[in-house]
C-alpha cells in the first residue's frame, strides 16, 4: 500500500528504474511504488541496471533509485558509467545505501569523494529509511537537484 496521495503529486506514470540486491527491500519497494502509480523497472544489480538502460534508449528510466553496495556491478559504477555517457548523465538518481557517498567502494578500493561521479544524484537517503523519505524524494527529484542527505 503506498502512502496516501503519492500517486497524486503529478508522478503518476513516470518510471523509476529500482536497483538494489536484497530480494526483501526490492519487492517491499516495487509493491509501494507501485502502489504510489509509479512504473517500476526492478534491477537486481549493476550489470542489470546498465543493462535497461543502455538497451532502452531513448525510453529510459525517469529516474534511478540505486543501491551502492551490489554485487557483479556496483552502485558506484553504475554511476560512472551513467555519468559518462550524456543520455544517461541527464537521468536523476537516488541513492538508497548504508554506505555514505564518501567512503571508499569496498569492491574497488577507491575513494569516491569527487564530484563528477555524483552529478546526476539528486539525494542520498542512509539505509535503514522510511517510505516517507523514498516518496519524498521522488516528488522533489524533477525540480532543480543537489546532492543532499535525508536525516
Amino acid at each position: 500500500m503506498g502512502l496516501p496521495g503519492e500517486g497524486s503529486r503529478g508522478q503518476r506514470g513516470r518510471t523509476v528504474l529500482l536497483v538494489e540486491d536484497d530480494p526483501d527491500v526490492r519487492d517491499v519497494l516495487e509493491d509501494e511504488l507501485e502502489d504510489g502509480g509509479y512504473n517500476v523497472i526492478p534491477a537486481a544489480n549493476g550489470k542489470q541496471a546498465l543493462d535497461f538502460l543502455t538497451l532502452n534508449r531513448p525510453e529510459k528510466a525517469d529516474v534511478v533509485i540505486l543501491d551502492l553496495m551490489m554485487p557483479m556491478v556496483s552502485g558506484w559504477e553504475v554511476l560512472d558509467q551513467m555519468h559518462a555517457d550524456p543520455q544517461l548523465a541527464e537521468i536523476p538518481v537516488i541513492v538508497l545505501s548504508a554506505m555514505s557517498l564518501d567512503r571508499p567502494d569496498p569492491q574497488g578500493g577507491k575513494q569516491r569523494r569527487q564530484r563528477p561521479t555524483t552529478v546526476n544524484v539528486r539525494q542520498f537517503i542512509p539505509k535503514p529509511f522510511s517510505l516517507r523519505q523514498i516518496f519524498d524524494a521522488l516528488s522533489g527529484v524533477f525540480g532543480p537537484g543537489r546532492v543532499e542527505q535525508t536525516p
